[in-house]
């Protein structure tokens, strides 16, 4: 009996000991988000987050400890065994599972979340996202660690000494009550309310929060939690909260004209979506010197805007927002992965072949990513080039797919063919974990920071000749060209997910019918442009009281991620963590508006999570 609970508790010791050890690992794989830390901040990572290990030790002991209490009454030699087995299956599935978690964090910002099981649907895109060493390193490291976890699991917990045990029938309520115990641990202690993230949150750094969480207890939790693909929000009754936001609807004022269209010429429309690109790299949005010449000297062609938001951090959340017109939410997925919610979005391509333009879309990589061609096809576009349609060697020299000058290279030589009016979009690869560019070397260390910026620069420079080669021809003097992004890189750091500059992306507007050149600090969103387009051209989209004209609407715009929200406007900005119950604010130069402005948002976010699009 002694024996059998001394075991019981090496086995739990076991768990501890494997769980500290991925969280030591996972600190050193990811030491520069925590190295600036103060020291008592950097150990605080260990021991505030220790509960949290403690918790997913216990739900690992469960099934165990009933082993314990019922199998080595009668069947001490298979129970041993069975015991064995149950711990080196699950010894591999976290090793798998914490590896991922370390490798993803330098590209999201955030631990491992319910998110990676979208990337599963398409195994491609993971392996394009890694790079060389990444791909041997992670064989190698699940091997090595899965063999000496459990070659320590043999050393505490001996299958042949297990074996040779015995519980007397009396004991089994003894072993009963001390696994049902571990309900102490699983909870966090005896309070009333159980184990979640402010347990482990101790810190103003974001970062020494994120390293205190098990990734395993966070994944699980975000699964859990995201399983159906609505998040509750309850601020106030739904509404409450569409009467406040058809308050503020201003789509009948009218706007600045900035774009002067030719007479008896349509417009031409060009979407330029940048993979990956902020702020950070544009020196005239207030970013740095050297990286991006091009659009640098573009921001000075034409009309920018400094303040222009991703509503998210993925490449889908973006698609979603600017296409689809849907911004992103608290939800780890969006509408493009439920088809009969799709059909119900006011897609901005759209509007322009309901006017018969020619309709085309291209991209490097694979266009099934995302739900990409679904999207485009109901979006109108019936032109789609992407990967498969360039030679197999020109697909492979990156591993996303195409590099950008042959992706551009091949739109401009269709585009002179093209029948007009045209809406055409282009989507590049290149700016795309691993960035890896061969033969262009701007930034010429290895550190990952100095990558990013090679990719983002040859992009650039890519989309530069581009630009040239269009002004050479007769379609640049009645066409737009709107650059902008799908979401940002947490690269340039230091920034972090809840940080502005990580969801700050740029709106360019170039082309023969953009006469003024300025940078404006207009507040807006992805899912604005229609709105904004739309007007500027004299047509009429459909209401939508998530959206607005970003030109004559108040200024304001929303950012999200699965802890919470952004909002920003000239007046005040912050970011409410709906787990920690915290509001951070970034700036507030008008107090005495703070209660009003936090109740419009609220308003917001509650209209947009209160599922109208699925009415």
């Amino acid at each position: 009996m002694k024996k059998l609970f001394l075991s019981f508790l090496k086995y739990y010791l076991f768990w501890l000991l494997f769980l500290t050890a991925f969280k030591i690992f996972f600190v050193i794989y990811n030491y520069p988000s925590v190295g600036s830390l103060p020291s008592a901040e950097f150990w605080g990572i260990f021991r505030h987050g220790i509960i949290m290990d403690l918790s997913v030790a216990g739900y690992f002991s469960l099934v165990p400890g009933l082993i314990f209490s019922l199998g080595f009454v009668a069947t001490s030699r298979f129970s041993s065994y069975l015991l064995k087995y149950y711990t080196l299956l699950t010894v591999v599935f976290l090793t798998i599972l914490g590896l991922t978690d370390a490798g993803l964090y330098p590209a999201w910002g955030s631990r491992l979340n319910a998110q990676f099981l979208m990337y599963l649907e398409t195994p491609g895109g993971i392996y394009a996202s890694m790079t060389w060493w990444q791909l041997i390193l992670f064989p190698l490291l699940t091997i090595g660690i899965v063999w000496v976890s459990f070659r320590g699991y043999n050393q505490l917990l001996n299958s042949k000494k297990l074996a040779q045990m015995k519980l007397k029938w009396w004991g089994i309520p003894v072993m009963v009550f001390f696994t049902a115990a571990l309900i102490i641990p699983i909870r966090g202690g005896l309070d009333r309310a159980p184990m979640n993230h402010s347990n482990v949150y101790f810190s103003e750094h974001l970062e020494a929060n994120q390293f205190a969480y098990n990734y395993f207890w966070n994944f699980m939790h975000d699964v859990l939690k995201n399983k159906k693909a609505r998040v509750d929000v309850n601020y106030m009754p739904d509404e409450e909260a569409k009467a406040i936001l058809e308050a503020h609807d201003k789509m009948g004022v009218a706007a600045p004209k900035i774009i002067e269209t030719v007479a008896g010429k349509p417009t031409n429309i060009i979407l330029v979506f940048l993979e990956s690109f902020s702020d950070k790299v544009i020196e005239q949005l207030g970013g740095l010197a050297g990286v991006t010449p091009r659009l640098n000297e573009f921001c000075n062609e034409g009309i920018a805007f400094k303040s222009f938001y991703a509503t998210g951090r993925r490449s889908d959340k973006g698609m979603s927002a600017t296409i689809g017109g849907r911004p992103s939410d608290m939800s780890r997925t969006t509408v493009l992965a439920f088809p009969d919610k799709m059909s119900k979005l006011d897609y901005f391509p759209r509007y322009f072949a309901n006017k018969g333009y020619s309709m085309s879309f291209y991209y490097g990589g694979d266009v099934n990513f995302y739900n990409t061609r679904a999207v485009m096809i109901q979006s109108g576009i019936d032109k789609i080039i992407s990967k498969s349609d360039f030679s197999l060697e020109t697909g492979l020299k990156q591993k996303w797919g195409v590099p950008d000058e042959y992706l551009y290279a091949r739109m401009f030589d269709d585009l002179k063919q093209e029948k007009e009016p045209f809406f055409s979009m282009v989507y590049n690869i290149s700016s795309h974990e691993p960035f890896d560019i061969d033969g262009y070397r701007k930034f010429p260390t290895n550190s990952t920071e100095n990558k990013y910026l090679n990719v983002v620069s040859y992009a650039d420079s890519c989309l530069g000749v581009f630009i040239d080669s269009l002004k050479q021809t007769a379609l640049w003097d009645h066409t737009l060209v709107m650059i902008t992004a799908d979401h940002t890189s947490l690269e340039p750091g230091p920034t972090n997910i809840t940080d502005p500059a990580s969801y700050r992306i740029p709106l360019i507007l170039v082309g023969g019918v953009v006469k003024q050149h300025f940078i404006s600090e207009r507040f807006g969103n992805q899912n604005d442009l229609t709105a904004m387009l739309l007007k500027q051209l004299g047509w009429q989209c459909k209401k939508d009281l998530l959206s607005k004209d970003f030109l004559s609407d108040d200024s304001y715009a929303f950012y999200f991620d699965g802890q919470g929200w952004g909002f920003m406007s000239p007046e005040a900005g912050w970011f409410m963590n709906t787990n920690t119950k915290k509001t951070d604010f970034f700036y507030n130069y008008a107090p005495e508006r703070t209660d009003s402005l936090m109740h419009f948002a609220k308003a917001y976010v509650q209209y947009l999570h209160d599922g109208h699009l699925e009415q």
